[in-house]
């Protein structure tokens, strides 16, 4: 009896030795693992190495405006874990105002203005509003545009365009005033890659003649009258620097072919605002040729660079070489000079 009771003494002793030896390993283990998992990154880090892994704040990279938002990490491996939202298309209320004067056909003579007023509508739509006047030689003309649009500032921009441009015309002697209205739809779009931006705007234009038509039939003349037509306007863009912007492009007006040449550099004023100048070449068939200077100030939410500006604020205008009539009674046909809208 006395030696069944020993056994038992012996054993349970056993039972509680090996227990507290547990007890102490197990805390022993508890702390160093809250040693070795002080931060969650390096949590991640232990249970899918380099994947999935938050950056710290040490890891991002002051970028610069061609970068946008990138980690020193693999931002595919951030998108997988934390998909990044894109910049809006229009950041915030802002727009522009420019004046410039210029000539065409060696002449020099037409001068104007024009402003622009963008608004965002929803995270990556936006809305664009411009209108503009100007003067060739004593003959007014002005215009207004809308624009609608799709843009996501890392990749480009896709919307639909109408614009309305009246021109006052001429006084012929014997045919009285002749004007020009124009209306364009168009479909635009804008590409971007680093440092190179490709713009487009394909559509439709209608051109209506006001005259005298009744006076032109009794005179066994035809009424002057443009039909209907497809214009365009393609540019290629290329920042230098990223407030310093050179463009090649082609234009379709009227019926008419231009070769398009543009320059703009831009400098800080500060308080959101910046002030760009600019000159605009054209080399059209005909002799139709012309250019202009002038200067453009922008105003923003924030101060940043040209290329910035032309991606996440207002888009750019759609160029316009107005066309204005002149009457020719012996060959009978509407010629045209250009300005600027």
């Amino acid at each position: 009896m006395l030696r069944l009771s020993h056994r038992r003494i012996t054993s349970a002793g056993a039972a509680l030795v090996g227990a507290l030896l547990s007890l102490s390993m197990a805390n022993a283990q508890s702390a160093s693992d809250n040693t070795q998992w002080r931060n969650w990154d390096e949590v991640f880090a232990q249970v899918l190495p380099d994947k999935i892994s938050i950056p710290r704040q040490t890891d991002w990279l002051d970028v610069p405006a061609l970068g946008y938002a990138r980690s020193a990490r693999s931002d595919a491996a951030a998108a997988r874990w934390l998909p990044q939202q894109p910049l809006p298309a229009v950041d915030g209320i802002n727009g522009k105002i420019a004046g410039w004067g210029g000539g065409d056909k060696g002449e020099t003579g037409f001068y104007g203005g024009e402003a622009s007023l963008s608004i965002p509508l929803a995270q990556q739509w936006g809305l664009q509003i411009d209108g503009g006047a100007g003067s060739d030689q004593g003959i007014g003309n002005y215009g207004v545009d809308a624009q609608l649009f799709w843009r996501d500032p890392s990749i480009g921009l896709l919307g639909a365009f109408v614009r309305y441009s009246h021109d006052n015309g001429v006084n012929d002697p014997i045919f009285g005033h002749i004007s020009v209205n124009t209306q364009q739809y168009a479909v635009e779009g804008e590409y971007y890659s680093n440092r190179w931006t490709l713009h487009s705007h394909v559509g439709v234009e209608t051109t209506r003649i006001s005259s005298n038509a009744a006076l032109f039939t009794s005179m066994g003349l035809p009424a002057p009258s443009v039909p209907n037509r497809v214009f365009d306007d393609v540019l290629v863009s290329y920042y230098v620097t990223d407030d310093f912007r050179l463009s090649v492009g082609h234009d379709l007006d009227v019926g008419t072919h231009f070769l398009r040449l543009e320059s703009e550099y831009g400098f800080a004023l500060g308080g959101g605002r910046m002030a760009a100048l600019f000159a605009d070449g054209w080399i059209g068939e005909g002799g139709l040729n012309g250019a202009l200077v002038g200067l453009r100030i922008y105003f923003g939410q924030r101060d940043k660079s040209l290329i910035r500006r032309h991606r996440e604020d207002d888009p750019a205008i759609l160029p316009q070489i107005n066309l204005h009539p002149t009457y020719s009674p012996s060959q009978k046909h509407i010629t045209f000079h250009t300005n600027q809208f």
